[in-house]
């Protein structure tokens, strides 16, 4: 009797472009592909159907994202793509007009659609006509999202919130996420516990603003409970909270952290500027009345906490006096970790129309300057490190070398700051080793790892493993 042997699945790719947030929608899709029927791969030459989910946040994003889809259009003449699909923010943010200018992408999905993004694709390789798929983004986000994980196995990024209720006049993000909507603490609480079963060691919660959780529901305290819940879940060893709005770092949340065994001694506040002026420019005068008491404050709550800010410079109306005190404030406040960014006048946003607009090579000069000192603080902060003992999640062989390892203290976010290289011994992936640290550069530390982490002073923070 002959058996007809079955064709394999196709292969599908999704490339990610923008931030963390945008990471964790592409594993959504990496599910969604699964669903449909696809297997999955990591190079995009061998992908029948390749998805780009892109970035429209910045003009520059939306370049990149255009860039990226051009050059995998290219795939359908040298590799296997037979479908080339963008998905995400820069279609919600141009939608209607994007099969004119972009006749290579087959299929345009907005930022309502992660969750039916299978279903769709199926439904246009069957003949559906439909190119376009965008709706108002207000879906209910209370729902666990099944995904992939694209990061590594000990690491992950929880969503605990979509879209955005701040009305920032330089920001998109409410256009292209639509309003704040918090998940419930339950429905988090038990996707951190899979994901914990599956081997992951440390979850970084996101969202548009972190510490809005809850006020949509009407439940003000709602982060502080989450995270009191998370200190309960077994195993998990590192809960990291990024991107906190400087308005709703209270007093109980400041508890909440310092007590936490589990949330490391790192907070993430965008402060965006510290000219009064300038934020109301920005309508973000009533984030914080005194941004160096909060900052005081924060620190004298949680001892060790590493702080990160974003700063924006070159906004509409910032003199050079303006910049000349935001040099003054950092210099003062001594940031652990700091972003800058030149202001772009993003088309449709209400920053875009204001007078006295700063010439963009000014605002690279500025941003230029402020990372200028931002790199001597770091490495001036830095020095208080050598001698001691430090708690590092171990992430593998350096990039660049095979000769390093490197990995991360609590107090280092993953990507976005420095990491401590770990200059000699073997060591576990994904494992918490005592490293004592042996050396200070601009933003990385070097160590060695130690057998026994009494013999010498170490981080609060633990425990090791």
């Amino acid at each position: 009797m002959n058996h007809q042997q079955q064709s394999p699945p196709p292969f599908a790719a999704v490339i990610n472009l923008g931030c963390v947030k945008n990471l964790v929608d592409s594993e959504v899709l990496l599910h969604q592909l699964t669903l449909a029927g696809f297997q999955l791969t990591a190079e995009p030459a061998r992908a029948e159907v390749l998805v780009v989910n892109t970035c429209g946040f910045l003009e520059s994003a939306v370049s990149e994202a255009i860039d990226t889809l051009l050059e995998a259009a290219g795939h359908k003449q040298t590799g296997a793509c037979r479908r080339l699909v963008a998905v995400g923010c820069m279609v919600q943010r141009y939608g209607k007009k994007l099969p004119q200018l972009l006749p290579e992408v087959d299929l345009f999905i907005g930022t309502s659609f992660y969750q039916q993004f299978g279903r769709i694709l199926r439904a246009h390789l069957d003949g559906d006509p439909r190119r376009v798929w965008i709706s108002r983004p207000n879906q209910n986000s209370d729902h666990r999202p099944d995904r992939i994980l694209a990061t590594p196995f000990y690491s992950a990024y929880v969503k605990i919130a979509e879209g955005c209720s701040n009305q920032c006049t330089f920001c998109m993000i409410p256009r292209l996420r639509g309003p704040y909507r918090s998940r419930t603490i339950d429905d988090i609480a038990g996707e951190v516990e899979e994901l914990v079963a599956a081997g992951v060691r440390e979850v970084n919660l996101v969202a548009q603003d972190t510490s809005r959780f809850g006020l949509d529901r009407g439940r003000p305290d709602s982060l502080a409970r989450l995270l009191e819940r998370l200190d309960q879940v077994r195993d998990l060893a590192w809960v990291r909270i990024l991107y906190t709005h400087p308005r709703q770092v209270t007093d109980d949340l400041l508890r909440t952290l310092a007590a936490s065994a589990k949330v490391v001694p790192y907070l993430d506040i965008p402060l965006q500027h510290c000219v009064p002026k300038v934020l109301r420019a920005m309508l973000r005068e009533d984030a914080h009345p005194d941004p160096r008491r909060l900052l005081a404050t924060i620190r004298e709550a949680i001892p060790g906490v590493a702080i990160r800010t974003s700063l924006m410079v070159g906004f509409p109306g910032e003199t050079a006096d303006d910049f000349n005190h935001l040099l003054a404030f950092v210099e003062e406040v001594q940031f652990d970790h700091l972003g800058v960014f030149a202001f772009s006048a993003e088309p449709g946003s209400r920053a875009a129309r204001l007078a006295d607009r700063v010439p963009n090579a000014v605002g690279e000069h500025r941003r230029t300057e402020l990372m200028a000192l931002q790199q001597r603080i770091s490495r001036d902060r830095l020095r208080r490190y050598p001698g001691t003992v430090q708690p590092v999640l171990v992430e593998g062989p350096h990039p660049e070398t095979e000769l390093l390892v490197q990995g991360r203290m609590p107090t280092q976010a993953p990507e976005v700051d420095g990491v401590v290289l770990i200059t000699e011994g073997e060591l576990e992936i994904g494992r918490i080793t005592p490293v004592r640290i042996t050396a200070a550069h601009d933003y990385d530390l070097e160590g060695t790892p130690v057998l026994n982490p009494s013999t010498g002073p170490y981080h609060r923070f633990g425990p090791f493993e």
